[in-house]
């Protein structure tokens, strides 16, 4: 019994030894928390003075902490070349080219041959001459105009199709009248070889306006061509009105349209 007392008398002793020995560790866990605590905000700030420095010395290399400044490096200044102003002369505006109209040549008068007179005898001076014997001179033609034989004469220009470039061949061209007007409703007639072929075809005059009011155009085909063909002016029962014009064509691009003038003379 005496045992059993003493141990419960010294149980609360040793309690009371466990916890103040518990409390004494929390306070040095604890004092060794803001110890870490105070030392890491100290390592903070100290990094962030370390970048500061160093992004002031990246940006500002000649400032006074660095203990690194860069070398001083001349500098040579090359004077540049002065220009003098010269004066230009301004563009000229260009005008293309359009397809004028070549003047054609005008029908001139022939004259017929006069007749030649017959050789007379000349009298010697010891001859006397009958009354009836003096000759008669034979009586002079007077030269007559020789018409044309048809109404309208005819122009061939080879040229370059400025409307269509070099992929393009074709016959075509205008109708004047006698005061040198535009003529529509004309018929033209082409013909020869592919692609209007033996029977060929026919067009009023003022069907291709691009080149006027009295243009016509036959298309054959879209590069230069090789061939020949043949165009004339023709009425309404198709009795001819000019005379046949030939065309040649030798695949030139420079020459790739037969322009070709109708113009009426009578």
């Amino acid at each position: 019994m005496a045992r059993r007392r003493i141990r419960l008398f010294n149980q609360p002793h040793r309690d009371n030894n466990t916890a103040d020995a518990r409390a004494d560790e929390a306070i040095v866990a604890r004092d060794r928390s803001n110890l870490y605590n105070q030392l890491s905000l100290l390592f903070l700030a100290l990094a962030f003075i370390v970048l500061v420095y160093v992004g002031v010395t990246f940006v500002l290399p000649d400032h006074p902490l660095n203990p690194l400044p860069p070398l001083a490096s001349a500098v040579v200044i090359t004077p540049l070349p002065t220009l003098t102003p010269t004066d230009t002369p301004e563009p000229t505006a260009t005008h293309r080219p359009t397809n004028t109209p070549m003047p054609t040549a005008t029908a001139t008068r022939t004259p017929t041959a006069a007749p030649s007179l017959e050789p007379t005898r000349t009298p010697r001076p010891d001859e006397t001459i009958a009354p009836g014997d003096t000759p008669t001179p034979e009586p002079t033609s007077t030269p007559t105009a020789t018409p044309a034989p048809f109404a309208y004469t005819a122009e061939v220009i080879y040229q370059r199709a400025q409307l269509y470039g070099a992929n393009w061949a074709g016959v075509a061209g205008l109708v004047f009248d006698l005061n040198g007007k535009y003529q529509p409703n004309i018929d033209v007639k082409a013909w020869g070889d592919a692609p209007l072929g033996p029977e060929g075809k026919t067009l009023p005059s003022g069907t291709a306006p691009q080149y006027g009011p009295s243009g016509w155009e036959f298309r054959l085909g879209n590069r230069p061509a090789f061939g020949r063909w043949q165009v004339q002016l023709i009425d309404a029962n198709g009795a001819p009105l000019s005379d046949v014009v030939e065309i040649e064509m030798q695949g030139d691009p420079l020459g790739n349209l037969a322009y070709v003038i109708f113009r009426q003379v009578q």
